[in-house]
């Protein structure tokens, strides 16, 4: 994820190197022990454009151009950002913390003198990054006036006062960062689930990812949302992490010896998925003190990632339901599923994984439709209500348009199992949409409020038989002050929402833990469905029935006419 975008923006980057970086408010840093023991395959010379070689401070420069070329040296993280500190003055020098928090800005100011010894730095800015990598994205652009003290070390100026953090543009930031997704088990171990976070490129990129890591999923997907198989307290171990022909050893704390043999597999599992994305890592081995952890070697590591569908969109056509082949519907391997959405009229549906069960709505409620059943039952019907979702546990979920109080779960024999949505009633919203990710752990609901329209995505907690019993916290994700249309998964990090902008559907890309992207227009726009590929998979279906996929960069229609698009889990 992090090296497409590395390469994406690239050109931009060289641009605009000069007016990078800038150093921000300070936090703790992230917590590690011990430091990287490098393999002959990682170093510290990462690849990165010549503008990010910067040089250290010249003699007889003035207290501006220190601060200028300091702001330059930061866009190097390579030994610690070793050229900017030899910036600082010999009382901060080794106290500074970079790693602190990043600010992103979308524009900056020329230093303002207050006195010989004190400069302001005025900066706009679009999304912050924490101390444990999280990504936070601004609704609206902020203005920080950042304060720098100087002293005479010598005949030369140095920086005596800095607050911990740094401050990259935009573009510099694609290039000095990456994403990397921590991933973490949803409670029935059936999926790997990721937490995106991002880290500067240098060699402690391996570390960095492993401490996170162990540190925990973010405040929203705990609370038994996602489980993590490191004992309470784990952190890395005096070693550290150690990268030598592609097998990467992980030392770890001595909690990491209470873990169950179970547990251990899982760990690994957790890290080995989590480093996948380290070019220079292949395997993965635990240890604490040095000394490898015993493991069964069951070959337990079977959790799935990334949960692909049929690659094909599932539409209705007139009289048929069933995936698009070429410009014809192929009906599904259950034909009956189809049968029942045309007996009830549907004009939504959801096809469950493993293609057994179909949630739909129709005028009078919503229906289950199982393979193994007589035909459609109806378990909703109130009136208003939105299009439905269904997980892989068994359980469809249902909900009025007019609130988020009103969302429900039903068994799939109708059985209903009221959901404690108290974390969302605040919002006194009105649904658009509510689309669960395929591995059932988090809910995205596309909402409009009294204040505008907010796009939220909350954890889901089960009960100890994995009946959803609440909605946990939720995040919001920045949305523009459009006409909500629709929202849909596009993989297990990213959504995309469509909304009206006059007559035309903007469709929006939005990583959950990183910025959105805006990818192009759809004319009368009403229903987004993301398939596999990325933004690839997705697919747009107008007013008038005319089915679009992405193609360079704009959309194309694929030949298809259908009454509604439907959701495949």
């Amino acid at each position: 994820m992090g090296q497409a975008r590395f390469g994406a923006r690239l050109a931009g980057v060289l641009a605009g190197v000069l007016t990078a970086t800038v150093l921000l408010a300070g936090c703790v840093g992230i917590p590690t022990s011990g430091s990287v023991v490098s393999g002959g395959e990682i170093n510290e010379d990462v690849d990165l454009p010549v503008g990010f070689a910067p040089e250290g401070p010249r003699d007889g420069a003035t207290q501006q151009e220190i601060l200028l070329d300091f702001i330059q040296a930061a866009t190097s993280p390579q030994s610690d950002y070793s050229i900017a500190r030899s910036f600082l003055a010999d009382s901060i020098r080794t106290k500074w913390n970079p790693d602190a928090r990043v600010t992103i800005r979308s524009s900056g100011s020329a230093p303002t003198t207050i006195s010989e010894s004190e400069l302001d730095y005025t900066i706009s800015t679009s999304a912050r990054i924490d101390a444990d990598g999280r990504y936070y994205q601004d609704d609206e652009t902020s203005s920080q006036t950042l304060e720098f003290g100087f002293v005479k070390e010598g005949e030369n100026w140095r920086i005596s006062q800095v607050e911990d953090g740094i401050v990259l543009s935009e573009d510099n930031f694609d290039v000095v960062f990456s994403s990397h997704a921590l991933y973490f088990f949803d409670p029935s171990y059936t999926f790997l689930v990721p937490d995106v976070r991002w880290f500067p490129n240098t060699s402690r990129i391996a570390d960095r990812i492993s401490a996170s890591l162990v540190k925990g999923q973010a405040d929203w997907l705990a609370q038994g949302v996602l489980v993590s198989e490191f004992p309470s307290g784990t952190t890395l171990g005096a070693d550290g992490v150690s990268v030598v022909s592609g097998v990467a050893t992980v030392d770890l704390s001595a909690e990491a010896r209470d873990a169950s043999n179970a547990q251990r597999e899982r760990m690994q599992e957790q890290l080995a998925a989590s480093l996948a994305d380290v070019r220079t890592v292949s395997s993965v081995v635990l240890t604490v003190a040095g000394v490898p952890l015993p493991m069964n070697d069951s070959n337990s590591g079977d959790a799935d990632r990334q949960p692909k569908v049929n690659s094909n969109p599932l539409v209705r056509v007139e009289d048929e339901f069933g995936f698009v082949s070429g410009n014809r519907v192929q009906p599904l391997e259950q034909p009956q599923l189809g049968d029942a959405i045309i007996e009830i009229n549907a004009g939504a549906a959801v096809l469950s994984r493993g293609g057994a069960t179909i949630a739909a709505r129709a005028k009078d409620g919503v229906y289950v439709i199982r393979a193994s059943g007589d035909g459609p039952v109806r378990i909703d019907n109130r009136n208003g209500l939105a299009d439905p979702t269904i997980d892989g546990l068994g359980f469809v979920w249902s909900a009025q348009e007019k609130s988020t109080s009103s969302i429900t779960t039903f068994s799939l024999n109708g059985t209903e199992h009221p959901l404690d949505t108290s974390s969302l009633n605040a919002l006194g919203a009105r649904i658009v949409s509510m689309d669960l990710a395929r591995d059932g752990s988090r809910i995205l609901l596309y909402l409009v409020t009294a204040g505008g329209p907010r796009l939220v995505v909350a954890g889901v907690i089960r009960n100890e038989d994995n009946v959803p019993d609440r909605l946990g916290d939720f995040v919001d994700l920045p949305v523009d002050n459009l006409t909500p249309i629709d929202a849909t998964w596009v993989s297990d990090s990213v959504v995309a929402t469509l909304s009206r902008s006059g007559s035309d559907a903007i469709v929006t890309a939005l990583d959950i833990g990183g910025p959105s992207t805006v990818l192009g227009r759809v004319a009368g726009g009403t229903t987004i469905a993301g398939g596999n590929g990325g933004t690839d998979g997705i697919r747009v279906l107008t007013s008038d029935g005319t089915l679009f996929k992405p193609r360079a960069n704009g959309w194309q229609q694929t030949g298809i006419n259908a009454s509604f698009l439907a959701t495949q889990q």
